[in-house]
């Protein structure tokens, strides 16, 4: 199930319309847990669609402080259903450069005709529209649309807690070993 109730306006948009500010954010987790940002390995699965995506997004997911290790699943699916559904739209445009190389009109690649003479959408035309809802599903989890902007939180790194002794600079490792 969704985000219940209307997507939020940008603030942009909100300014310009002179709607009254109301707090349309997500709860701020400042006493709660806060992922060390960071970027998680790149699955060695990925088609050369999805690499080519996670090279170019996760650098400015990083920048923002929206890309924590632990978000290695939601940006693969992101990354794997974004290349799967560029593999679909290049089929599709080739289907379509195919039939105007015949004289026949593009348009016909997004429909198929049934045995008994029903037209109905094409298998491409319906995965590509499939894959390109998914691929706004994701998007919002990580903020990559105005509306799910205003419901995204950054991590905040300065309100990591650590442990005594457990320090990167391993000075406080002998700490423990004393007791």
């Amino acid at each position: 199930m969704g985000q219940r109730g209307p997507r939020p306006l940008p603030d942009n948009v909100r300014a310009f319309t002179g709607a009254p500010r109301k707090a349309l954010r997500a709860a701020d987790l400042s006493d709660g847990v806060h992922p060390e940002v960071g970027l998680p390995p790149m699955p060695q699965h990925l088609s050369p669609e999805a690499r080519k995506e996670w090279r170019r997004i996760t650098p400015l997911l990083l920048e923002l402080n929206l890309l924590t290790r632990i978000d290695r699943s939601a940006i693969e699916r992101y990354v794997r259903v974004y290349g799967r559904w560029q593999q679909t739209e290049r089929a599709l445009a080739a289907q379509q450069q195919l039939l105007r190389d015949q004289k026949r009109d593009p348009t016909e690649a997004l429909v198929q005709t049934t045995p008994t003479g029903f037209v109905r959408e094409s298998a491409l035309s319906r995965l590509a529209g499939d894959l390109a809802r998914q691929v706004e599903l994701a998007e919002q989890c990580f903020g990559m649309n105005p509306s799910a902007r205003a419901r995204v939180v950054a991590s905040r790194n300065d309100a990591q807690y650590r442990l005594p002794g457990m320090d990167d600079d391993g000075a406080g490792r002998n700490a423990f070993s004393e007791l």
